[in-house]
């Protein structure tokens, strides 16, 4: 009996062992999928109704690094919160919802235009301040993290810290995948949220509690349907960049972006003009800056939007224009509703790309190159303070533009500029860069746009139009005064590539990111404190994970920015760059665990040796580049330090016994890495590299102490 024992019992135990470990897998897989899938869908849909939150970087990147790390910590301790997740969203979901129908007062004086909603509509209407809402928001965004961090701690430590993490990325990568997926097929929320939140009970189908739990998420589907724009005449898209609302009138198409008016498209025949005094007097405007090209045979347009500028350059006569703009969805909206559909014209050739990046690929030479109204309302990703459409408006993209004009040519430049020190940097940038004062027309009352802008006029002045009282007035308002060496002396910093915020006057942080981010930073230390059971802890903070969360988190900021920079800032671009970073996590795990390297100090001297070649290699030098090196070699420098970090990481990581702990102090240092970005607004975005070095150093001095978990 005890032989037959021996021999036929053992297998049982060994099928169920696998049979859990797999389920375990599963499991850890799917937390991983949601937090990330939860996360890019919150950076989607809160912003689109809740405005200003598009202004604070990182904000909800932040959140589900605070949150997740805060959740893996209290699962250490044995306390599971993944019942709450569904409440917690429902709460979250409908503050949202009533933020959006609230009047949000933005901080003014600052040194930064945010754009708003303009005037408040009525005295009826409840208001808030810009900082409150941003504090409540992110409060609950943390907190719905919260129970996705338990449930990934839940299933971390059944497995070596190395396959546990690398079960993590693998999650994360395809939750960016399937977010990614119904992004380009502009699906809408209500399918982003639907399809997670079955995927959540598919998860959690073992635990009674949290199923009973999710009876709530439908009224969080009802509460997003509700959200949604409907009427006769109304449309609203998602695209990949934007909320996109749309409404259709006999004379011009309405559409806003996030809540806030973007642009019309306008009927410009003879019948519209006669209908409409304000379609005369924008074509009109628009047709203005036109007197000072030589030829419009060959016509640029950056910006394209829903047309307008193209039909324009169309009805002056070109014979070839090609129409850049970034969002498909726009281009679609003005191929179907614009009046004189001007993109169904032969003429005109169309690209759906970034502009920067398409001045890149074309060696064609215009005889205008139209700017049209670029001016974004959003950020251009959820990891960057930087706007979509800053690197637009810096001192390289202007020499770019130059470049591509034929002798003669002219750059004609149109901007809704929410104050004059805009204006008056991009005045200033234009005459560094074509040497010669550019014409500089005022408008008011503004409409799609206030200013425009022409450089490269010297030679083809129409004397017809001095006689513009609009031109006239203010050709003198910016009188940038010039150095003892003939250099420009402008009162605002104008935006280069490094410090491309056209927004800001100079470079400072604002005091409202002082007062959201030192609030971010009191949350963050009173949640850990209260998730590790305060003082009573038996073991101190793991300080190297932390360290190399936070520096790991700038080195991913800045990838995201440069690699914008070289190849464009479209969001397939990031989604590119996103993914890259994490199969380069899972790459350096597979070193790791195949033990290819195993010397600490070796890999932390490669990693500080990366950091110092991307700090020295100015970004500038790229662009000269063929474009096919320029994505070897920018590639090659955004992947180096990625890939030696991530190394140090897991290197590092296969020590801790407590797996789970760990990873949750890495995610949190991830916060303060994503608070540092701040920085970047005063220091510049290649400074990032030296705060991500200072991080690592530090890493690397509690790293010669005994683990702490």
């Amino acid at each position: 009996m005890d032989a037959l024992s021996s021999t036929s019992t053992p297998p049982r135990p060994a099928f169920q062992a696998a049979r859990v470990s797999t389920w375990s897998g599963f499991r850890l897989l799917g937390f991983s999928f949601l937090l990330l899938f939860f996360e890019v869908a919150l950076i989607r849909f809160i912003p689109a109704h809740v405005q200003v939150v598009s202004y604070f970087i990182n904000l909800i990147l932040i959140s589900a690094f605070l949150g997740m790390g805060a959740g893996m910590i209290l699962q250490s301790r044995g306390r599971s919160t993944v019942v709450y997740f569904a409440p917690l969203l429902l709460v979250l979901i409908g503050m949202v919802q009533y933020f959006s129908n609230i009047w949000v007062e933005v901080s003014k004086g600052q040194g930064e235009y945010l754009w708003t909603n303009g005037m408040k509509p009525s005295d009826a209407v409840q208001s808030w301040g810009m900082e409150p809402v941003v504090f409540v928001i992110f409060v609950l965004s943390t907190l719905v993290f919260i129970p996705l961090g338990s449930g990934i701690a839940r299933e971390f430590d059944r497995f070596k810290p190395l396959i546990a993490y690398s079960i993590n990325i693998a999650g994360s990568l395809l939750g960016l995948a399937v977010f990614s997926l119904f992004s380009w097929l502009s699906m809408p929320p209500l399918a982003w949220f639907a399809f997670g939140f079955v995927y959540f009970a598919a998860s959690c189908v073992d635990n009674r509690k949290v199923l009973v739990s999710t009876l709530c998420l439908p009224v969080v589907l009802f509460l997003i349907h509700g959200m949604e724009r409907s009427g006769e005449n109304a449309g609203e898209i998602w695209s990949p960049y934007y909320k996109i609302n749309y409404s259709v009138y006999e004379d011009h198409l309405d559409l806003s972006v996030n809540g806030s008016f973007h642009q019309h498209a306008l009927n410009f025949s003879d019948e519209g003009i006669a209908r409409s005094g304000y379609n005369k007097r924008v074509k009109q405007d628009f047709l203005a800056p036109y007197h000072f090209a030589k030829s419009v045979d060959r016509v640029l347009v950056l910006g394209a939007g829903t047309g307008n500028d193209v039909a324009i350059a169309l009805s002056k006569g070109a014979k070839q224009v090609d129409a850049v703009e970034i969002d498909r969805e726009i281009i679609e909206l003005g191929k179907q509703h614009h009046y004189q559909q001007p993109y169904s014209d032969p003429r005109v050739t169309l690209y759906n790309d970034d502009a920067r990046a398409f001045l890149k690929k074309t060696d064609q030479k215009y005889d205008v190159v139209v700017l049209g109204t670029l001016d974004s309302q959003t950020l251009l990703s959820g990891m960057s303070s930087i706007r979509l459409d800053n690197y637009v408006y810096t001192l390289e993209s202007f020499r770019s533009i130059k470049e591509h004009l034929k002798p003669g040519g002219v750059l004609i430049l149109y901007h809704l500029s929410g104050s004059f020190p805009i204006a008056e940097k991009i005045y200033g940038t234009l005459m560094e860069v074509f040497r010669e004062q550019p014409m500089m027309r005022h408008i008011q009352p503004s409409h799609l746009f206030n200013f425009t802008f022409v450089a490269g006029w010297s030679d083809n002045v129409d004397e017809a139009f001095w006689d513009d009282p609009a031109l006239i007035a203010f050709q003198k308002q910016f009188n940038i005064p010039i150095g003892p060496n003939g250099e420009l002396m402008p009162k605002y910093r104008i935006p280069t590539d490094n410090w491309p915020y056209l927004y800001l006057e100079n470079p400072k942080v604002p005091s409202h990111y002082f007062t959201v981010g030192g609030f971010i930073l009191l949350f963050s230390v009173a949640l850990v404190w209260w998730s590790a059971g305060g003082v009573q802890r038996d073991h101190r903070p793991d300080w190297p994970v932390f360290l190399l969360g936070a520096g790991f988190l700038l080195l991913e900021t800045k990838s995201v920015t440069e690699m914008s920079l070289l190849f464009g800032s479209t969001w397939l671009v990031n989604v590119l760059v996103f993914s890259s970073i994490l199969l380069m996590v899972l790459f350096a795990n597979l070193v790791v665990i195949r033990q290819w390297v195993s010397d600490r100090n070796t890999q932390f001297g490669l990693l500080l040796g990366a950091l110092v070649i991307c700090y020295l290699t100015p970004v500038e030098s790229l662009l000269g580049l063929p474009l096919a090196w320029q994505w070897g070699v920018g590639s090659f420098l955004v992947a180096l330090p990625i890939f030696f970090s991530s190394i140090l990481f897991a290197l590092v990581f296969q020590t801790r016994h407590a797996a789970a702990l760990a990873l949750g102090y890495n995610v949190l240092g991830a916060v303060l890495g994503g608070l540092m970005e701040y920085n970047a607004m005063l220091l510049g975005t290649k400074p990032l590299y030296l705060l991500s070095m200072i991080m690592y150093l530090g890493a690397f001095y509690f790293m010669r102490k005994p683990a702490t978990t």
